[in-house]
């Protein structure tokens, strides 16, 4: 059947936005960047120097939106309900892509369906902090203490599940000593009750403790690290006192909301990539005691189940769930 010329008319205009949109290259509009912490911290700052590189990159604004709160599952939540078009971004950690899935029962997002993986992006290394109250000069002197006082030696954390907390039942079951457990509502009362004396120890991030450190507020006394840091060459690392397999620094990876097609994740890659080797990234990074940590997507799923499987043990041994 031959249309009326008149019906031409109309359907063109109705089909033309159609065509333009489908012809507009990615990315024609701009990104958003979720940061699961409040503005200001140390990973607020990594965010926006992310969304920087980014930025430039892709020729289109990154923008920062903080939604913190619960340990990132408030942000990862909303996130992972938003749409797989490469317009929303998430500087996702630890506690969102391994830690919640064993510290919740029923958790209301899936970190490996939700997010497509773009590359990991910093790290930050933990620290064994100790009060200096505490009769112990270093590491072997520690657990001696701690093992001649049973449920006498007390170590904080930001709270129940968190990466301190899970890093700290590490140190404290190779320590023995049955050490008591003491969470704190986030990671600023817990060094605060550390220095004053409430607690005797903490493995914590440097960023929280290092200025203490450099005081004398603070002792201490091991790097979870495979070497020394620059930042405190004095500290020596847990392996030098015989203790394997510490190191477990805190890391941050780049993830896009949804399952993104792949010629958009290969431009995200891209940028990811070119912000995390910029020498001017490592350096501003440094000014919050953190490196770049680059990571391969294509090594990432093998990245991932290292992680998982070594966590889901220690969220079990600390008897860490949160339902």
């Amino acid at each position: 059947m031959k249309l009326p010329r008149r019906a031409f008319v109309v359907a063109a205009p109705l089909l033309a936005p159609a065509i333009l949109y489908a012809q507009t290259p990615w990315p024609n509009r701009p990104l958003r960047l979720i940061v699961p912490f409040p503005p200001g911290g140390a990973s607020d700052l990594l965010g926006r120097l992310m969304a920087e590189r980014l930025t430039g990159s892709l020729g289109q604004p990154v923008v920062v939106e903080n939604r913190g709160g619960a340990g990132g599952l408030i942000a990862a939540e909303y996130a992972s309900r938003l749409p797989g078009d490469g317009y929303t971004l998430l500087l996702a950690t630890q506690a969102t892509q391994v830690f919640n899935k064993y510290l919740y029962s029923r958790l209301s997002y899936d970190p490996d369906r939700d997010f497509t993986p773009l590359g990991t992006v910093a790290s930050v290394a933990y620290i064994l902090a100790v009060n200096p109250q505490v009769p112990a000069s270093n590491v072997t002197e520690l657990i001696a203490y701690a093992r001649a006082n049973p449920g006498k030696v007390n170590y904080g954390s930001s709270g129940m599940g968190s990466g301190m907390h899970l890093a700290t039942h590490i140190f404290a079951a190779i320590a023995g000593g049955d050490m008591v457990h003491v969470p704190y509502r986030g990671a600023g009362p817990a060094v605060t009750g550390l220095v004053a004396g409430e607690i005797q120890l903490m493995v914590d991030l440097v960023p929280n403790s290092l200025a203490l450190v450099r005081s004398g507020q603070l002792k201490a006394f091991a790097v979870g690290l495979p070497q020394r840091t620059p930042l405190m060459p004095d500290v020596p690392t847990f392996g030098e006192f015989g203790i394997t397999d510490f190191d477990i620094p805190s890391w941050f990876m780049l993830v896009a909301a949804g399952r993104v097609p792949d010629e958009i994740t290969t431009r995200l890659v891209a940028a990811c990539d070119a912000a995390v080797g910029d020498s001017v990234f490592a350096e501003r990074l440094a000014t919050v005691v953190a490196e770049p940590m680059r990571t391969p997507r294509a090594q990432i799923p093998a990245f991932l189940a290292r992680e998982n499987t070594r966590w889901e043990q220690i969220v079990r041994s600390a008897n860490a769930r949160l339902d």
